[in-house]
């Protein structure tokens, strides 16, 4: 597979990759503040796989990998095999946020570190987040680093770009107010954003449904 070699530093997961450090430490703030209860993660921009390569590694949560670029997922598979993890551990599809191919309500926890600076259409991402995430799950989205970091690490670890706001185009999913109009557009009303010296995260909702509407769903025929 031929690929320049920026990108296979970024997408090769080992103990070289500039953000080694960080992962294991992301997957087990996820898993410990999110992971109860859940049973099948969706992870969109997944890239060379890392944040589920280190959720396989603390969980037998079900994983399941989105990216657009079929190299990326090369690169995780080869990633998941170094890592010793079984063939399967990881499913992996090709797609992005905009159109998720999987079914409505299909995931507990939906997950994604850096991929949002590169949506083209936020609110039609967020919109398709929500139908499918399940019922009672999560979403946690963003850009940045696990709270678990020093923050002298985390400065060490910030790409260039982050830092130039409004010079680097990657920066105006941050800018004010971009993130609340997406997710108003999106009707997404239960939602919190977090900005600190870790990042931009945008945490999402989807309330169980009530049991009124379950029994109409059920008094209907339509599968809950």
């Amino acid at each position: 597979m031929e690929s320049d070699p920026k990108r296979k530093d970024f997408y090769t997961y080992d103990a070289d990759h500039r953000f080694a450090a960080m992962y294991p430490l992301l997957a087990r703030q996820i898993l410990d503040d999110y992971g109860e209860n859940k049973n099948i993660v969706l992870d969109i921009g997944t890239g060379g796989g890392p944040l589920l390569i280190e959720l396989a590694k603390i969980s037998d949560l079900t994983l399941i990998g989105l990216d657009k670029r079929n190299e990326a997922l090369e690169f995780a598979r080869r990633n998941m095999e170094g890592h010793h993890l079984p063939p399967g551990r990881i499913t992996l599809f090709q797609g992005d946020a905009h159109n998720i191919p999987l079914a409505d309500d299909a995931a507990d926890l939906i997950i994604s570190r850096g991929s949002i600076p590169f949506w083209e259409d936020m609110a039609a991402s967020f919109a398709d987040i929500r139908r499918v995430l399940a019922p009672g799950g999560i979403a946690f989205i963003g850009c940045g680093f696990s709270r678990r970091q020093p923050l002298e690490e985390i400065r060490r670890m910030r790409p260039a770009w982050s830092e130039k706001g409004r010079e680097d185009a990657r920066n105006d999913w941050k800018k004010e107010g971009r993130l609340q109009s997406a997710l108003k557009k999106a009707t997404i009303k239960h939602y919190e954003i977090t900005r600190d010296e870790y990042g931009v995260w945008v945490k999402i909702d989807k309330p169980s449904r009530a049991p009124h509407d379950v029994q109409a769903k059920f008094s209907a025929g339509i599968p809950g």
